[in-house]
C-alpha cells in the first residue's frame, strides 16, 4: 500500500473501509486533530471518507466513551455535507472509560463494557455505514456493529493492529 491508499480489510465478517494507515503522511496528526474538534481536520477527513461510501449509504458515527457520537457525529455531518447521504444517530452506549485509557492500562474494553444499544431505527433501503476516527484493533466497530445488526465501517485511519491481526489470521490458514 501506499500513502493515503484507502484500505479494506474484513475482520470477523465485518468489513472495514479505510482512507489509510494512521501513521502515513499527516494522517496522525489529522486524527489527533479530528478528536480536539478541529474544522479544518473534520472537512479533510470528510472529503477523504466521503469517496469510499456508495450513494445508497446511510451514516450512523460510533458513540463515544461518554455514551454518545460526538466526534463522530460531527465528522458525519462534513461527510453528509459532501455526499448528502443521511445520518441516523441510532447507537448509544454506557458511560466508560475511553479504549485509549484502557489499552495505556493493558486492559481491552469488551462488548458489554462499551454497552452499545440501538434506539433508532434505519431506513429498510439504506446500508449502514458506521462512522470512526480512527480504528485500531477493531473492537470499538465490532460492538457497534453487533448493537446494530449490520454494516461496514468506514474511518479516517486504520492503525496496523487490525491489519496485522488479518495478514496473521489469513498466513495461518
Amino acid at each position: 500500500m501506499t500513502e493515503n491508499e484507502p484500505i479494506k480489510t474484513v475482520s470477523d465478517g465485518i468489513t472495514f473501509l479505510s482512507t489509510g494507515r494512521y501513521y502515513d503522511g499527516i494522517n496522525r496528526w489529522v486524527a489527533h486533530k479530528l478528536k480536539d474538534g478541529d474544522n479544518d481536520a473534520i472537512d479533510y477527513a470528510a472529503r477523504q471518507i466521503a469517496k469510499l461510501l456508495p450513494q445508497n449509504a446511510v451514516l450512523v458515527p460510533i458513540p463515544g466513551h461518554h455514551g454518545k457520537a460526538e466526534q463522530t457525529m460531527q465528522l458525519a455531518r462534513a461527510i453528509s455535507s459532501y455526499t448528502h447521504l443521511p445520518i441516523v444517530d441510532a447507537l448509544r452506549g454506557i458511560e466508560r472509560d475511553s479504549q485509549y485509557d484502557a489499552k495505556k492500562r493493558g486492559q481491552t474494553l469488551s462488548a458489554e463494557d462499551m454497552g452499545f444499544y440501538r434506539h433508532k431505527d434505519l431506513p429498510s433501503n439504506r446500508t449502514p455505514y458506521l462512522i470512526d476516527n480512527v480504528v485500531d484493533t477493531g473492537n470499538t466497530a465490532k460492538a457497534a456493529i453487533k448493537a446494530l445488526g449490520s454494516g461496514t465501517v468506514a474511518s479516517f485511519a486504520m492503525s496496523d493492529t487490525l491489519l496485522q491481526r488479518e495478514e496473521t489470521r489469513c498466513l495461518h490458514r
